[in-house]
């Protein structure tokens, strides 16, 4: 019997999250090194009438029927890597479609050195579901780690890298902030950090030399630094409160994670189960207040109208000069560049409190590399990893796209959007964002965004303990 090795790889889904959603019906999307193109097999002309028909209860329902444990065979005939004569055709999913033209070249160079392996790059990220539920995963996946991804670990959907050689080359430390989301069998390393992206304020060089304004070190600092542009008609920080998203990633997580530490927080919050009540130790309601008033602090700093504004709006006004700072990643760099080159910019950590040893940057790991635990092309898999993982091509992808390479030993930052933050990063003084430890299906965004606007911290943190406890009783085994 013949079939392709897509009909009888072994099945991939051995659960989804069950807050798992299907994507929008974007197009797909598939590239090769010499641009986008049809692949023979796969349709580009978007979901199939077939796969329209799969309504989300009934993906939750093929995940429930998956089960929680092992990732389960399909029974077929057995068959070997795709091919094209003799080369074994891999697709490498990457989560961010800004970088498909760096990706395409590092292809173009890994198939000159390894003819047997042709890699088709695509680069919609949500095709990976589907693919899950269509026993179609991609070979070697780059993902963000935030809750959504750590689920896929922790049910087995990725192979275990801990015995590649390139695994021992990253720094421990960033390392751990992968490892933080869970490992299957509890041991296991499911990915490689690739991009390890750090945030903070983002200021205006040539706002804060006129007038005589330093990086500010403490909490009290930062908002006499306010206070100061205020009183010379300069708005202080520009505010993007339509897209609630701006919110989350901005005060809500420079804030927390300069208060609180909350890696320990959420641990304690995960291992309490469905047990949680506002008076509990480890409530939102008993942990997080002090973070509301300094929150509201900084929304009274933004501009009149920022309610009415979004990303796309900020970014075109701060780059006009219209503001000393912004609440923003380093996303928002090219875009800020783009909209004037000569606009001089840099990143500070918000200080959070008066002792300036508590400050510490948000971070993510942005890209991280793994490769599906039932991929049939799995030593052409992990030769793409180890390239994929060579300190020229990690340390090239960061320097380019302001980010802080995940390697040992990894050259200093040089980037002056950045280098404010290069302290925290290499003493890892740094945490990942609270927004990031919520599943989707909590709309914490929204909430944030009510808060702002009501004001009303009770409702908001009352509001939080309740989803969570909901969502841990739904996912309680």
């Amino acid at each position: 019997m013949q079939r392709s090795n897509r009909e009888t790889r072994p099945h991939a889904l051995s659960a989804v999250a069950s807050t798992a959603r299907l994507p929008p019906r974007f197009p797909q999307r598939y590239t090769r090194h010499n641009g986008p193109r049809a692949v023979k097999g796969w349709s580009t002309a978007g979901p199939t009438s077939a796969s329209r028909t799969l309504s989300r209860r009934s993906l939750l329902r093929m995940a429930s029927l998956a089960g929680a444990a092992a990732v389960v065979p399909v029974t077929g005939c057995a068959a070997g890597p795709t091919e094209q004569g003799a080369v074994t055709t891999l697709r490498f999913m990457q989560n961010k479609p800004e970088v498909v033209g760096y990706f395409n070249q590092v292809i173009r160079d890994f198939e000159a050195l390894n003819p047997d392996i042709h890699v088709i790059q695509d680069f919609n990220e949500g095709n990976f579901v589907p693919g899950l539920v269509r026993n179609d995963p991609p070979d070697v996946v780059t993902r963000g780690f935030a809750q959504a991804t750590g689920d896929f670990v922790r049910k087995g959907i990725f192979a275990d890298l801990s015995e590649l050689p390139e695994a021992s080359t990253v720094d421990p430390q960033i390392q751990d902030l992968v490892n933080s989301w869970g490992q299957y069998n509890g041991h296991e390393i499911s990915a490689l950090p690739f991009s390890l992206a750090a945030a903070g304020v983002i200021y205006n060089r040539d706002i804060f030399d006129a007038h005589g304004v330093a990086v500010p070190t403490t909490w009290d600092a930062f908002t006499a630094a306010c206070e100061t542009f205020r009183a010379a008609g300069i708005t202080p920080i520009y505010g993007t409160f339509k897209d609630p998203w701006t919110l989350a990633q901005g005060m809500f997580d420079y804030v927390s994670g300069g208060v609180l530490d909350t890696a320990e927080f959420f641990g304690s919050l995960n291992a309490k189960g469905a047990d949680v009540s506002a008076a509990a130790a480890e409530s939102f309601t008993s942990n997080f207040r002090p973070v509301l008033p300094r929150m509201l602090q900084l929304a009274s700093f933004s501009q009149n109208g920022a309610s009415s504004k979004n990303y796309s709006d900020g970014n075109a006004a701060f780059a006009k000069g219209q503001a000393a700072m912004y609440l923003q990643g380093p996303w928002a760099l090219s875009p800020l560049v783009a909209a004037n080159k000569e606009v001089r910019l840099g990143t500070f950590p918000l200080p959070a409190t008066n002792n300036p040893a508590d400050t510490k940057a948000r971070v993510n790991v942005d890209m991280a590399l793994s490769i599906t635990r039932n991929t049939p092309n799995m030593a052409a898999a992990r030769r793409f990893v180890a390239y994929l993982m060579e300190p020229a091509v990690v340390n090239a992808y960061n320097e380019k796209h302001a980010a802080f390479s995940p390697l040992k030993g990894a050259p200093p930052v040089t980037n002056p959007q950045i280098t404010g933050l290069a302290e925290s990063v290499s003493n890892a003084r740094f945490y990942q964002g609270a927004a990031t430890y919520f599943p989707p299906s909590v709309p914490l965004h929204n909430y944030i965004q009510s808060f702002v606007y009501s004001r009303n911290g009770d409702q908001f943190l009352a509001a939080l303990d309740d989803e969570w406890r909901r969502v841990a009783e739904r996912t309680a085994v």
